[in-house]
């Protein structure tokens, strides 16, 4: 037969050694699945590398994507060679060897390097192009003999990147012909070359003796195994193997397997097994596997019968999870036809052979397996018109092959494709060695479109109220320009904290359309106020994520942010602190957080009494909207103006928490949750004897009985309910100390807290009043608001770590307010 590309993939790729188990059992054959769509990369423009007519010989794609090919000019012999870098569909042209070639082959290093081997009449040589580099090293002669042709070279990549070779060399004078081997190691020293057949010793003293398309193949420890077909009479074919295992340095005697009509071919498997397969008299494909060379065969099974002839033996292509293709081109239905099977591990049975194409398929067929495991075959067929040929492909991906596609055109084409690591691939093809006329060696490369969205749906709020786990809330939606495999949304809250990471796996769809419950990834209602969303995805076959879009969504009927009592125009909560001011004429007043560490003025309501003392508070009857609370005489009253509502009159329903006993604190605070129980609480101290309580807000809606917690904090002249500074989800405090050293005291989550810790010293000597106002600088960490004897308002900014930065003013004229709460 003529020359099978489909060996060269093998010698593309190094072995990868991952744990996959292969038990070659069963010769069941189920029926043939119905075909399934299986999105792959459009194929770009083909380009032209070389104008003259030339024979493709080999591509490979190296680590980085950079794809290499080579080809002989028909007339001269010369090697030629062009790359591809990475990411780009620009191929450069040069020359490799100035002499006259017959056949070149090349293997991808895991180092990113490239080797080049060729033959001649006379000897093989060979050559390096280094990682990223643009010229192939001196070439070295492996081996020459004046007297002997040199052919049919194949190349292997073994563990560490060591390339074995090996080929066949026929004497003129007596036309028999022996396989040898060499190996070239890390520093770029080709062995002494070792003969591995042994065609003279069968053939005897008067016979003919000839090998035919050596192979060569690592096993997962570096042992080598050898396979050939042996000719010693026209009656008298077989198909031989050797081995060398790892540690050994001599080839033993060649072991005949069987009698064969068509070479075998011989591969290696991810898991470091190697594989062979033959066509036997009837027909059929047959493959053995062994474990490594050390290994013996396993027993035959057959993979395909009643194949065409003649036929190209396939390789055996071999996934990572241990499942085998093969593909073909034979004349089973009188037209060259590309036919595949598969078997499959989990069940140990091969499929039924099944026609990829039949429209009159021409010459030879060329497959590939990428790492991922997805298979891509490439083919030349004769257009409608039956006068010029087109380059065809189809892959294998999911356990699904995709219908054929139209690669490019050519005439009497030769054709060589390769994979990358994330299963695109790069085609080369070019005339046939029948072609009597110019026509040019053409390349195209799977290329997605850069990944983008060309259509959303994406709601600016999401209504929390009434929602439950299962519901809905929030159900934005992206279109893209190709196809998606996953994609990955996250919701962070102003903190930077991620609230929500919700993920999805289309297959191969272009729509992405999430669907959030509202809630965050420990199962709580999330807060109110604004998240930022970042849509990420991966692109069908890339394997690597972008990030597609951002944006914002205000997040209301939540669960209320700390201090949080207004919004915007466009949402009535947005998470932001906002302090309670009192004017002289008992008018109340929001004083809205921005975002940008100021405040801004909200609606007024009137009719307070100016001895009042409000505090404002958190959700205490489970509304999902912050309340506060107003100690009018001694009584105590808590009201509930709902989300974003302004202050009420002094006459607006309220509930009375308690109507006695209030008097006699001077100081009452809301730290947050110090109970961890998921509701407000509240702290005060009495002015006389400096006995600090705990007020733990209940189910009911109420407060419950007071705990002390302190005997005596007279030494305070402040207490401040801080909110959470450490980001750990409990309420804590401040408090200024008469010789204004400010302390700290972190809530520990069971109503107490930790022992004090200082944070500033000379602090605060002229603030008349601090405020814990919560986030008002939209980083997710609580601020503090004074007000100084001169009525200057300032802000100083949480730091998240338990500590303030420097103060900044943000206001002026607040000494006209009676209070600030």
């Amino acid at each position: 037969m003529g020359r099978s590309a489909l060996p060269s993939r093998r010698r593309a790729a190094a072995t990868a050694l991952v744990t996959v188990s292969l038990a070659l059992a069963g010769s069941a054959l189920p029926a043939v699945p119905a075909a399934a769509a299986t999105v792959q990369p459009p194929w770009s423009s083909p380009a032209s590398l070389y104008g003259y007519k030339s024979e493709v010989q080999d591509v490979v794609i190296t680590r980085n994507g950079t794809a290499v090919a080579v080809w002989t000019q028909y007339t001269t012999g010369v090697l030629h060679w062009a790359t591809r870098p990475a990411n780009s569909e620009t191929w450069t042209t040069r020359v490799l060897a100035s002499e006259t070639v017959s056949e070149a082959r090349l293997a991808a290093r895991p180092d990113g390097s490239v080797a080049a081997v060729w033959t001649t009449t006379d000897h093989i040589a060979s050559a390096t192009l280094g990682a990223g580099q643009s010229a192939w090293s001196q070439p070295t002669v492996i081996a020459s003999d004046q007297s002997t042709d040199f052919d049919s070279p194949d190349l292997a990549v073994g563990p560490g990147g060591t390339i074995a070779a090996v080929w066949s060399q026929r004497v003129w004078r007596t036309g028999r012909s022996e396989a040898y081997a060499a190996t070239l190691d890390g520093e770029g020293t080709w062995s002494t070359p070792a003969q591995v057949s042994n065609a003279a010793a069968y053939a005897g003293v008067s016979g003919y003796g000839t090998v035919g398309h050596p192979q060569i193949a690592y096993d997962g420890q570096g042992g080598l195994v050898v396979s050939y077909w042996m000719s010693v009479s026209s009656q008298y074919y077989r198909v031989m193997t050797n081995t060398r295992p790892f540690g050994t340095d001599t080839w033993p005697t060649p072991q005949e397997i069987t009698a064969a009509t068509h070479v075998p071919t011989l591969a290696s498997a991810p898991d470091g097994s190697v594989h062979l397969v033959w066509q036997d008299a009837n027909g059929t494909f047959q493959i053995m596997r062994r474990a490594g060379a050390a290994s013996a065969w396993s027993q035959p099974q057959t993979a395909a019968t009643a194949v065409g002839e003649p036929a190209e033996v396939p390789e055996p292509l071999v996934g990572p999870d241990g499942d085998v293709t093969l593909v073909w081109t034979d004349r089973a239905t009188g037209a060259d036809a590309v036919r595949t099977t598969t078997f499959d591990s989990a069940d140990g049975t091969w499929s039924a052979s099944r026609t990829l194409s039949s429209a009159d398929a021409r010459y030879t067929s060329d497959a590939v397996i990428a790492p991922d495991g997805s298979v891509h075959v490439l083919w030349p067929e004769l257009d409608a018109d039956q006068q010029h040929e087109s380059v065809w492909e189809s892959t294998l991906a999911g356990g699904r092959w995709t219908s054929a596609r139209r690669v490019g055109g050519g005439r009497s084409v030769h054709v060589e494709i390769a994979a990358d690591a994330v299963g695109s691939a790069t085609a080369v093809w070019g005339p046939s060695s029948t072609v009597s006329y110019d026509t040019d060696v053409m390349a195209s490369t799977m290329v997605w479109p850069t990944l983008k969205v060309t259509d959303s749906t994406v709601p600016a709020r999401v209504f929390l109220n009434g929602t439950s786990s299962s519901s809905a809330a929030w159900k934005p939606s992206w279109t893209t320009n190709s196809a998606v495999a996953s994609w990955t949304l996250t919701l962070k809250d102003t903190a930077g904290r991620t609230v929500r990471t919700l993920t999805g796996d289309p297959g191969s769809a272009t729509t992405i359309a999430p669907v959030w419950n509202g809630r965050t990834s420990t199962g709580a209602v999330a807060v109110n106020g604004r998240l930022t969303w970042t849509l990420k995805a991966v692109q069908y076959g890339s394997g690597t994520p972008s990030t597609l879009a951002t944006g914002t969504v205000a997040v209301a009927g939540g669960s209320p942010a700390f201090r949080d009592f207004g919004g915007g125009a466009d949402i009535v909560s947005d998470g932001l602190g906002d302090l309670l001011q009192l004017d002289t004429s008992g008018r109340v007043q929001w004083l809205l957080g921005t975002g940008r560490g100021d405040l801004t003025g909200g609606g007024i309501g009137g009719g307070w009494p100016t001895s009042i003392k409000a505090v404002p508070f958190g959700d205490l009857n489970g509304d999902r909207c912050n309340d506060f609370l107003v100690r009018v005489g001694d009584a105590l009253r808590a009201y509930r103006p709902g989300c974003g509502n302004q202050p009420s009159a002094a006459g607006t329903p309220y509930k009375t928490v308690s109507t006695t006993g209030w008097k006699q604190y001077d100081a009452l605070t809301y730290p947050g949750d110090v109970t961890k129980d998921g509701r407000p609480d509240l702290i005060a101290r009495n002015s006389s004897t400096g006995a600090v309580y705990l007020y733990k807000g209940t189910s009911t809606g109420t407060l419950s009985a007071r705990v002390k917690l302190y005997a005596d904090w007279k030494t305070y002249k402040k207490v401040v309910g801080a909110g959470d500074l450490n980001g750990d989800g409990i309420g804590d405090l401040i408090a200024q100390d008469t010789s204004d050293n400010l302390y700290r005291y972190y809530g520990k989550g069971n109503g107490t807290f930790a022992g004090r810790v200082k944070i500033a010293s000379r602090w605060g000597g002229s603030y008349n009043v601090v405020v814990g106002v919560g986030d008002i600088t939209a980083d997710g960490k609580n601020d503090l608001i004074a007000r100084d004897t001169a009525g200057n308002l300032y802000r100083q900014s949480g730091d998240g770590k338990g500590a303030y930065g420097t103060r900044v003013k943000i206001g002026s004229g607040f000494n006209r307010a009676k209070g600030l709460f």
